[in-house]
Formats: C-alpha cells, sequence, structure tokens
C-alpha cells in the first residue's frame, strides 16, 4: 500500500491513461480527485475505481478554463485536505480544432492546442504547488508525448504544445525540489486508442521494439513508479514510455 494516506488529483481520469493510473493508484492506497470534462464518463469511472475502497470526488469540468482550474484545485483540496500527488493529463486535440498543416492552421487553432496541451498544466501546476511547498511533500507528472520529440506531420501545434511541457518541468523542476516536491514528465508513444483501423494499429506495432503498442496498465504502472516514494531521487527529467519508439531500428 505504498500510497496508503496519499491523495491524488488526476486530469483526464474518465478514461485511458489518467483511468489506468487512478486504478493502480487507488489500488494501492490512494483517495482520488479525478477530473474529466465528460460528466457522464467521469462518474462511470468513479464508480469503476470505488471497488478499490478508495476515498473518491468527482470534479467535471474543462482545464482550458483558467477559472475552473482555479476552482478544480480548491475543491480537490476541500474535499481531501491536501494534494499529495498530481497527475496532468490532460491533453490531445481541442474540440473543434482540426488537425492541419501548419500552413493551413488559423492562429486561433494554434492557440488553443497551447491551452489544452501547455497552459491547462501549468495553470494547474501553479494552484497545486503552494500547497506541496508548504507541506513538503509532493509528486508531480505531467504528460507529454511523443510527438514531441520526433514531430507529427499535420499536428505541428500539437507536438510543439507538449514540447514546452519539457521546459516547464526542468524549470520548475529547479525551484520546487529543495521544498519536497519531485517533478517529472512522461513521453508517451502509441498508447492504444479505439479509433485505430486494424492497418494503422499494424504499423505502429511494427515501430516498436516489442513489435506492439503499449497496454494502458503499462503506462500506468510506469506513472504510478513516478508519483510514487520509489522515485525520490528523480526530478525534472523526463522518463519515455514508448517501447523503445525513440531508438531507431537501424538494421532492419
Amino acid at each position: 500500500m505504498r500510497f496508503s494516506g496519499k491523495t491524488a488529483l488526476i486530469t483526464g481520469a474518465g478514461r485511458g491513461i489518467g483511468l489506468a493510473t487512478a486504478h493502480v493508484l487507488a489500488r494501492d492506497g490512494a483517495n482520488l480527485a479525478l477530473n474529466d470534462i465528460d460528466a457522464e464518463r467521469l462518474n462511470g469511472a468513479a464508480k469503476e475505481l470505488s471497488a478499490h475502497g478508495a476515498t473518491i470526488s468527482e470534479h467535471p469540468g474543462n482545464v482550458m478554463d483558467d477559472a475552473f482550474v482555479a476552482q478544480l484545485a480548491s475543491a480537490a483540496l476541500d474535499a481531501h485536505g491536501k494534494i499529495d500527488l498530481l497527475l496532468n493529463n490532460a491533453g490531445g486535440g481541442p474540440p473543434n480544432t482540426p488537425w492541419k498543416s501548419f500552413s493551413e492552421t488559423p492562429p486561433s487553432d494554434m492557440r488553443a492546442f497551447f491551452d489544452l496541451n501547455f497552459f491547462s498544466q501549468a495553470v494547474l501546476l501553479h494552484y497545486v504547488l503552494p500547497g506541496m511547498i508548504k507541506q513538503r511533500y509532493g509528486k508531480i507528472v505531467c504528460v507529454s508525448s511523443i510527438s514531441a520529440i520526433l514531430g507529427q506531420e499535420n499536428g505541428a501545434p500539437y507536438a510543439a504544445s507538449k514540447m514546452a511541457l519539457h521546459g516547464l518541468v526542468s524549470s520548475v523542476g529547479k525551484e520546487v525540489a529543495r521544498h519536497g516536491v519531485n517533478i517529472n514528465v512522461v513521453i508517451l508513444g502509441n498508447p492504444p486508442h479505439p479509433s485505430r483501423t486494424p492497418e494503422r494499429q499494424a504499423f505502429l506495432d511494427s515501430l516498436s521494439h516489442l513489435d506492439r503498442v503499449g497496454r494502458l496498465e503499462e503506462f500506468g504502472k510506469s506513472i504510478a513508479f513516478l508519483l510514487s516514494d520509489d522515485a525520490s531521487y528523480i526530478s525534472g527529467t523526463t522518463l519515455p514510455i514508448d517501447g523503445g519508439l525513440l531508438v531507431p531500428r537501424l538494421n532492419e
């Protein structure tokens, strides 16, 4: 029960990586403050996670709204008395914002990608960090993407907004480590997604050294490691969870 007595705030917790990590944390004793933009989906996830016996609070809302993010941090603190762990997970493509070539993407759409993938995480950090510094304990993971490192055709704003997280984490890490707060960023390499065609899935499988994309529980366990005291001497750095995607297979 390595997270016994700890409270974790997780954004984008209704499905995917957020939900998978929440299962690991709750199973090992953590209480959960969960956020997702879809209230119904969030409620379903909370009911699923309640099987672990965790105390759970639900906070539906859009993390692209700065006022809501401030409210989220305050409400999570009110519900649980403290925030020990933060998984800054919400991200992806903003609603009604198509992925286009850079030359075809209007500045307003570029800003939307940054609002979702960078500013939402930075603003939540801003509101959560003071409490962690005061209690001299905190573990934070921000979620980036392999696109930040390799780039993404017809996805430049997404890749750039994810890359900005790396500068944020390395900088904030230098400021807060002496206060007992660890912050790291993970690069996710092709987690499963229900929208993929079999052909796309086969192509992505071929890129990994393991000849498959990662399973959600594998991503969740790796993130949980960084949120645990087992990673107490790791801060301000990047962990790729990518099955070797960043290492070219030069002999094939």
